[in-house]
């Protein structure tokens, strides 16, 4: 799998975060991140921003140390 960062922000992350795009090594989309400052998003294929599942940043972390 290859990941790409859309937009490299140099301050903060602000309200709209930093999205990272996932693709095959064939170059097929898988999805896209959006990493926040309070809440990660990810919309699988072509689910739009709007409709992706949200998760509190806190709960990633949380979820990352138990696995």
């Amino acid at each position: 799998m290859k990941a790409e960062i859309e937009q490299m922000p140099v301050v903060a992350l602000g309200n709209d975060g930093v999205m990272i795009r996932v693709r095959t090594e064939n170059g097929k989309n898988v999805g896209k991140f959006w990493f926040g400052q309070a809440n990660v998003k990810w919309a699988k294929g072509g689910i739009s921003k709007g409709n992706a599942k949200v998760v509190p940043v806190q709960d990633l972390i949380a979820w990352l140390d138990a696995y």
